[in-house]
């Protein structure tokens, strides 16, 4: 019991037995060690970086953990509106379904100070597509390794009976590191079992033609054709014929004879150019070893009649 009483002597019963200044020296111990907020689970250094000039979203970045995130949601005079809230719940429940390195992630939707709800996003530090296309500087390699990219996630989309519809370069962003490719912004998105929202959507260049029917039901086919008018679009800029041909295919007037999947890209492309890259190093070690040939055998002369001579 001694000891026990001789503990709780020196352990202070409240506040007022405590020593005024250990709780402030506690707060600047976890100032200390939070590096600018790094542990915190609150959104800070939030800039708004894209406001829809006809829609009601936006978005901001925001860092949390040291990390940057995207932050999307409803503009503040579309907040209270039911279809707007209706259509945002529905892009998040398909894109947290997703996971495919060529999709941005979806990681969560929470209320945020100032903001109310968002959609919290993996952030992209890249370039759209569309502008990649417009300075014309991709390389007939680097274009086919952007189309299967591409492919692959509208294909992995199809097999979860999801379908973008508004699939165009302005919705594809490519990673400034490693070039990988990440499709962005299910606004519009649609599956099977959903109920609402079900007209046609879209942006007029890279929809379907059969979508000018107002009672065009969202389909797999559609989001073919936006894909091949992409397809055509890096073919056009990159100088690529077999992306070319890949883009007649997805883009047939009838639906049903609209190619789809990889098998629509020529995938030896990168194969082919490495084997003509290897050949022409090939050539060069030919070259080299005829001008080292050529020099043994005007020595091997020089020696012998050099010693022909005594």
């Amino acid at each position: 019991m001694e000891r026990r009483d001789e503990y709780i002597n020196r352990v202070p019963l409240s506040m007022e037995d405590s020593d005024p200044d250990s709780s402030i020296h506690a707060d600047e111990e976890s100032a200390r060690l939070d590096f600018a907020g790094i542990f915190s689970n609150k959104f800070s250094n939030i800039s708004l970086i894209y406001s829809s000039s006809t829609g009601a979203t936006e978005i901001h970045t925001a860092t949390r953990y040291g990390k940057r995130f995207a932050l999307k949601g409803l503009k503040k005079d579309h907040l209270d509106d039911p279809i707007s809230n209706m259509s945002l719940a529905k892009e998040f429940e398909i894109g947290i379904a997703l996971d495919h390195p060529n999709i941005r992630r979806t990681l969560g939707l929470e209320n945020v100070d100032d903001l109310g709800k968002r959609i919290v996003l993996e952030y992209i530090d890249g370039i759209r597509l569309s502008e990649m296309i417009s300075e014309k500087s991709i390389s007939p390699e680097k274009a086919n390794s952007i189309a299967l990219q591409i492919t692959d996630a509208v294909k992995y989309l199809h097999g979860k009976q999801i379908f973008h519809r508004d699939l165009k370069p302005d919705n594809i962003l490519i990673a400034h590191q490693g070039g990988i490719v990440k499709i962005i912004d299910f606004n519009l998105s649609d599956r099977d079992d959903y109920v609402i929202l079900k007209n046609p959507a879209g942006s007029k260049r890279y929809m379907a033609p059969e979508l000018s029917d107002p009672d065009a039901m969202p389909t797999a086919e559609a989001d073919i054709y936006s894909l091949g008018v992409i397809l055509s679009d890096l073919a056009e800029a990159s100088g690529n014929r077999s992306l070319s041909r890949a883009a007649a295919l997805c883009m047939h007037p009838d639906p049903a004879k609209r190619a789809n999947g990889l098998d629509i890209i020529d995938t030896s492309y990168e194969e082919k150019s490495e084997k003509s890259s290897l050949g022409n190093r090939i050539l060069s070690s030919k070259t080299l070893t005829y001008i080292l040939s050529g020099i043994c055998i005007l020595l091997s002369i020089f020696i012998t009649t050099h010693y022909l001579k005594f």
